[in-house]
């Protein structure tokens, strides 16, 4: 009886302590002005902003990798590797092929900037490196490629430290 009472008991107790967890941990909601949840909010603006984007988007892919050198005391003490993809409205994406050199000169210029004021300095990538990084490629982008709508996804990075 013991034998099945015990793994019963240890599903119940894991189950609540990881629903206590969640609810305590869990981001706080703000009621707004008009009584509607802050979340609830947010969501509505994210929606009306797709609305601003074009109904049809074409993804290009740029063939190879970023490898950017992190240095500190002038030494090479980490390698960050990228993979990015542009998104642009369909009938574009031969516009981003030809101009693909260009952008990614202005690419490694940008990315070189970032990590020579310690952008990639941490040991981890985090999310705001990776924000900041997708942040300054768009607007990179969309002086060199002239569009209006233009968002640069980051498709794969990584950093490699060197001993």
């Amino acid at each position: 009886m013991m034998k099945i009472l015990m793994p019963l008991l240890g599903l119940t107790l894991g189950l609540a302590g990881g629903g206590t967890a969640a609810y305590v941990f869990a981001p706080p909601t703000k009621n707004t002005e008009d009584g509607a949840p802050e979340t609830h909010k947010a969501a509505t603006a994210a929606t009306k902003e797709t609305h601003n984007t074009p109904e049809q988007l074409e993804i290009v892919k740029l063939p190879s990798q970023f490898v950017v050198p992190v240095i500190l005391d002038n030494r090479v003490r980490a390698m960050v590797v990228l993979s990015v993809a542009v998104e642009v409205e369909t009938g574009q994406g031969d516009h981003v092929r030809a101009l693909e050199p260009k952008l990614r000169d202005v690419y490694l210029g940008e990315l070189f900037s970032l990590a020579a004021l310690d952008g990639f300095r941490d040991a981890l990538i985090s999310r705001k490196t990776l924000e900041l990084v997708k942040l300054a490629l768009t607007e990179r982008s969309k002086e060199v490629l002239g569009l209006q709508f233009v968002n640069v996804l980051v498709t794969d990075m990584s950093r490699q430290d060197v001993f």
